[in-house]
């Protein structure tokens, strides 16, 4: 059955940043539907033409009685309701700080207090509704993140981070993004070997012909002997995705394989990906 996570807060408590880690997690984010088209949207939004497994809806607090009282019933898809509040002083801090004029304050043509106040009551009618309730007023962003990560996918905080893998060959330059990268060509080319030239890094005639050699060894147990260290730092300053490199001549034997090999061992503390930039056939979305 298809998920559907229904999120409001009063503005200022934190929707953008939940919005992130939702978009993080694969789901689909819908902002702002009005109450009245809400039913017609999920109608399409939940049919199998779209391929929609995962979606978030986040609603204003001005629409999000009328909004969950329509949903909360529905038993089209497996439905979780989030509710984020804040305290009013809080409230009015972080709209100091931001300089931003309050939604609610524009649309009412009322006092940016004042509009705080109603954003809460309107919040705190819909708590009921809640699977989940945070109050963010002493909560940092990535405490946040992390509460929500733990609720959405059973994510530990000490695995909030993706990290990213992209083998690529240093003769195509070094992709855009990428936080950091490592060069793995002190390992043995295999692709000087005739019998292997046409495979790849996860052929197991290359993995063997690689390993045969002290040096691939080494070269490995450097590498994961650094991010072992590095990687619980980037972790735990709340990062949401960090990118590393590892580079050979043409990213298709040796990067394609250590890519490979330091996902697998570092998704037992954090979600990983892997992309082969040049060897796109390797990679499992088929892109």
């Amino acid at each position: 059955m298809k998920n559907v996570v229904v999120i409001t807060g009063s503005a200022g408590s934190g929707l953008s940043s939940a919005e992130y880690v939702f978009e993080e997690l694969g789901y689909f984010v819908i902002k702002n539907i009005p109450p009245s088209i809400i039913e017609e949207n999920l109608k399409e939004l939940l049919s199998e033409k779209l391929k929609i497994d995962n979606l978030c809806i986040t609603v204003h607090a001005l629409g999000a009685k009328e909004t969950f009282e329509k949903l909360v019933n529905r038993h089209d898809a497996n439905y979780r309701f989030v509710v984020l509040n804040c305290e009013k002083e809080e409230l009015l801090k972080r709209y100091a700080l931001s300089r931003r004029v309050h939604p609610r304050s524009v649309i009412e043509k009322i006092t940016p207090s004042q509009a705080i106040e109603e954003d809460i009551s309107d919040i705190l009618s819909v708590s009921k509704y809640a699977n989940l309730y945070l109050d963010t007023t002493s909560l940092t962003v990535k405490e946040l993140r992390a509460r929500l990560y733990k609720f959405l996918n059973n994510v530990e905080e000490d695995k909030i981070t993706s990290i990213n893998f992209i083998s690529f060959g240093i003769k195509n330059g070094v992709p855009q993004g990428i936080d950091t990268f490592f060069d793995v060509r002190l390992i043995p080319n295999p692709y000087w070997v005739e019998e292997l030239k046409e495979l790849n890094g996860e052929d197991e005639a290359v993995i063997k012909y690689m390993n045969s050699f002290p040096i691939t060894k080494e070269v490995v147990n450097n590498i994961i002997s650094y991010l072992e260290k590095y990687l619980k730092d980037v972790s735990h300053s709340g990062r949401a995705n960090y990118t590393i490199g590892i580079a050979c001549s043409g990213g298709q034997h040796r990067s394609t394989y250590v890519a490979n090999l330091l996902a697998k061992h570092f998704s037992k503390d954090y979600r990983t990906q892997v992309f082969h930039r040049d060897s796109p056939e390797l990679n499992k979305n088929g892109e």
